[in-house]
């Protein structure tokens, strides 16, 4: 996206996102959360809604957009290490030990393709993409452990709220740079809100009173997958040798995470009705 600029854009999304989400609570009189655990832990959806769109639309800037999907396939990967400790039944096992070492080299080996691209900001941009995954992995527990019994739309609702706030100073500092809202830009734009936000974070926080966070990480499989094609084929992004070996290890990673990701207590008893245990994703 270069006809806005990448902060402004985020924040542009985030607004729509919170429009959309406060008409259906309000016409739907969907309740909001009421203690002050679940707020909080509806604020830090703001993590997917607001800091990630940040780093991923500055980060395109230097980066290939495929690439940028392939360093977020890794939330899968610290959603098991975090959920092994702090998400009753999903366990790490030998196998996902090793899935966790394939899928750190995959990381490297995606850091020294990204080496390929030109620029001082792009060691930065490496950078946040790789932590980046983590933030979604501790949201993807909070989830687990705090959200389980309240309607989802409210919650995402919040957390958009939450990461607008956090975008606004960011887009500030982009005021006099050049802005032109084409047709492309405004169709990404309704796209991204209301159908990889509205409808994909919905759904997604909806699934972890049925799923294990380490399970729904890998859905990220999709949106990768999805990523490079369109960022090849449509947009004219280079795909190098280095980009497909590294995604290589880190799909296979994941493979083997899901291989070894059976919950070990059944998700009945992983989830009573005042939910702090797993769902299962």
């Amino acid at each position: 996206m270069t006809d806005v600029p990448p902060w402004t854009f985020a924040l542009w999304r985030a607004v729509l996102l919170t429009a959309f989400l406060a008409s259906l609570t309000i016409v739907f009189r969907l309740g909001l959360p009421r203690d002050r655990t679940t707020w909080l832990a509806a604020i830090s959806q703001s993590i997917n809604s607001g800091i990630s769109w940040a780093i991923i639309f500055w980060a395109e800037q230097f980066v290939p957009s495929g690439l940028v999907a392939v360093f977020g396939a890794t939330a899968p990967i610290w959603t098991a290490v975090l959920a092994h400790f702090l998400v009753h039944g999903d366990r790490l096992s030998a196998l996902r030990v090793a899935a966790l070492g394939l899928g750190f080299s995959g990381i490297a080996v995606l850091v020294g393709t990204s080496g390929e691209i030109p620029g001082g900001p792009v060691v930065l941009a490496v950078l946040l993409l790789t932590i980046m995954p983590l933030g979604w992995a501790a949201t993807a527990v909070v989830a687990a452990r705090s959200l389980t019994t309240v309607h989802p739309v409210p919650v995402i609702g919040i957390g958009a709220v939450a990461g607008g706030i956090f975008l606004v100073p960011l887009a500030l500092s982009e005021i006099g740079r050049p802005v032109a809202w084409t047709p492309q830009a405004l169709l990404a734009l309704v796209y991204l809100a209301f159908v990889g936000s509205g409808v994909g974070l919905v759904v997604n926080l909806w699934l972890y009173r049925r799923l294990r966070p380490t399970t729904i990480a890998l859905s990220q499989l999709l949106i990768t997958a999805e990523a490079v094609l369109v960022g090849a084929f449509l947009l004219g992004e280079q795909v190098t040798l280095g980009m497909i070996a590294g995604a290589a290890l880190v799909l296979t990673a994941i493979w083997l995470n899901s291989r070894a990701g059976r919950p070990t207590v059944p998700p009945e008893a992983a989830l009573p009705e005042r939910a702090v245990a797993t769902p299962a994703d």
